[in-house]
């Protein structure tokens, strides 16, 4: 079953700044406020269409900065070999925030390609 993945800590995605980045607030978004909720949903349901990305995710439940890098490198080691790498938008407001997201995902895509 596929679906799409919002992860953001506040916003939600009819929010301005992302529809901006280029999110369709008119899509059906499965919303998650933290790394650890990404990853549940994600081990539950599979490989998303769809991801929006925040950078910072506010402090997990162990009084530690999260952050969707963290769930990102699970992400990747969770991956199949077989499934697309989802689409993705970033409308995060940190700016090394969203090229660490970035340069990731770009990464990530071009290992698969050769």
């Amino acid at each position: 079953m596929s679906y799409n993945l919002f992860i953001d800590d506040i916003r939600n995605p009819d929010w301005p700044e992302c529809i901006a980045s280029g999110i369709d607030p008119k899509d059906v978004w499965v919303i998650v406020r933290s790394s650890k909720e990404a990853k549940i949903i994600v081990s539950e349901r599979g490989m998303p269409l769809k991801i929006a990305f925040d950078h910072d995710l506010g402090i997990d439940y162990n009084n530690r900065i999260d952050t969707t890098m963290i769930f990102l490198k699970w992400f990747e080691a969770q991956w199949d070999g077989i499934s697309s790498i989802p689409e993705y938008t970033i409308h995060s407001s940190n700016p090394s925030g969203c090229e660490n997201i970035r340069s990731f995902m770009e990464s990530w895509k071009k290992s698969i390609n050769l």
